[in-house]
């Protein structure tokens, strides 16, 4: 029986690489966030990557009901870490000492630029960057509840 290239590649593909295949074939629900319980801080995590962005790297962590977002950029260096319990997001003192980031409840929040990017949603808050002038800027912003 002959099989053409379009069901040898992704078969050797699947054997040669260091995933998992099922993180290579099939990466499940799209709204069910899957979190890693290790790894967070670590350049390339043992975690999905759930941006929605291809420069960069979005992983997802949760311990004791408290939920962890790794942004690390294409070349998987750290940029921030952010953490988030109910609506409550706070920065970690990783990554970068100069990267721009807006939470929701800073007092100097500022509107996403026109244009900005969205990298990461989850139920109720999105992650948005803008590029213009070189400097990434990043936006925690609150999603209001659909119904």
């Amino acid at each position: 029986m002959f099989l053409s290239t379009r069901y040898i590649c992704p078969f050797i593909l699947m054997l040669g690489s260091p995933l998992p295949a099922w993180a290579l074939c099939c990466p499940g629900d799209a709204n069910v966030i899957k979190y890693a319980e290790t790894g967070i801080g670590q350049p390339q995590p043992f975690a999905t990557d759930l941006s929605g962005d291809s420069r960069w790297r979005v992983h997802a962590f949760e311990r004791d009901t408290v939920a962890y977002l790794q942004v690390s950029d294409a070349a998987g260096e750290l940029v921030f870490i952010v953490g988030n319990s109910g609506n409550q997001f706070w920065l970690l003192p990783a990554g970068p000492a100069d990267t721009l980031i807006n939470l929701p409840s800073s007092d100097s929040v500022t509107a996403p630029v026109v244009g900005a990017t969205e990298v990461y949603r989850a139920d109720h808050f999105r992650l948005l960057v803008s590029g213009a002038g070189g400097v990434p800027v990043w936006w925690v912003e609150n999603v209001p509840a659909t119904r």
